[in-house]
Parts: C-alpha cells; sequence; structure tokens
C-alpha cells in the first residue's frame, strides 16, 4: 500500500508540474535565445564603460544630495556602505560579460519633512532627469514615508527616499567593466 500511495504521489507532482508550465522550457520568461543575448552583447558595445556610468551616476547623486540640501537645510547627508561591482545585468544581459555597479549611499540621520517633500522631490527629478533617468516610480508616498526610484532608459536608477532617515543611492545600467 505505501509503494501504491508513493506511486500516485509522484503520479500526481509531475502532472502538475507538466500543467503548470514550470517543467516548460519554452515558455520560461528566463529563457534567450542567441540572437536575443548577441542583441544584448552588441548593445554593450555603443554604451559608455561601466567606469565612466558609475562616475556619471554618482555625479547625479552628489548634485541631488546638493539640491535637498538646498531646500532641506536639516538633512546633512555623509556616504555611507561601500559601492558594489557584479550582477545586476537583467534579462539577456546576465548572459554577457557585462557589470552593474551600486554605489555607495549617501544617508542623513534627519529625515525629510514632509512640508518640504514636494519641492524636495520636483528638484531630485530635474536632477535625475537631466542625468538621464526621467522615469518615476514611487513605491510609498505617505506622509512621513517616500520611496521613489528615478530610471533610465539605459538601465541607470537612483533611489531614493524618507523615513526615519534619509537615503540615496544609485545603480548603473548594465556596462562593459
Amino acid at each position: 500500500m505505501t509503494i501504491r500511495w508513493a506511486t500516485k504521489t509522484v503520479a500526481v507532482i509531475g502532472a502538475a508540474i507538466l500543467t503548470s508550465g514550470c517543467g516548460g522550457m519554452t515558455d520560461n520568461p528566463y529563457n534567450f535565445g542567441d540572437e536575443e543575448i548577441a542583441a544584448a552583447a552588441e548593445s554593450l558595445s555603443g554604451r559608455p564603460t561601466l567606469a565612466v556610468t558609475e562616475r556619471h551616476v554618482t555625479d547625479a547623486l552628489v548634485r541631488i544630495s546638493e539640491a535637498v540640501g538646498a531646500l532641506a537645510p536639516d538633512v546633512q547627508w555623509r556616504w555611507h556602505r561601500e559601492r558594489s561591482q557584479g550582477g545586476g545585468c537583467p534579462g539577456p544581459y546576465a548572459y554577457t560579460e557585462g557589470k552593474s555597479v551600486t554605489t555607495r549611499a549617501l544617508l542623513s540621520d534627519n529625515p525629510i519633512r514632509d512640508d518640504d517633500w514636494p519641492a524636495v522631490l520636483a528638484a531630485v527629478r530635474e536632477v535625475a532627469a537631466d542625468a538621464g533617468m526621467d522615469r518615476l516610480d514611487v513605491h510609498v508616498d505617505e506622509p512621513g514615508r517616500h520611496d521613489v526610484t528615478f530610471a533610465g532608459g539605459d538601465g541607470n536608477r537612483i533611489t531614493f527616499g524618507t523615513y526615519k532617515a534619509a537615503s540615496l543611492r544609485g545603480v548603473t545600467g548594465c556596462r562593459h567593466p
């Protein structure tokens, strides 16, 4: 009886895998064809190097910190954590030689006041757009707590938020090292 139960269990699990699509390779959104990977690798050739892109994103962070400081003087930024290099390349770029950098973070122990947030957000948006990150994704927008990401079509992005502190960090898009 135990063998029969085990056989039925394996059959049911196998059927579930096959019908759920988990066992299929062709419908998996993480599988990329040779053409897609080649196109991703080729697109990296037309972009600035990882070092140049990291300087560009870090410069945007510094300009943002200055703009925030001018509008919310209680916010005192300091560099926090180390930069990290490695992964971060999504989709077919994950199969290329491309790398990404997460910059050091800028952190303020003082949060941005709600009264200052609209003007600060507008200033940050202007600097981010000037740096090519013109898409705004709002993750949280409630009194005392704000969390947004600015992103560009080239994969660069900046996360910015405030709650009990204020933080600012950048991530480069996928680039040749």
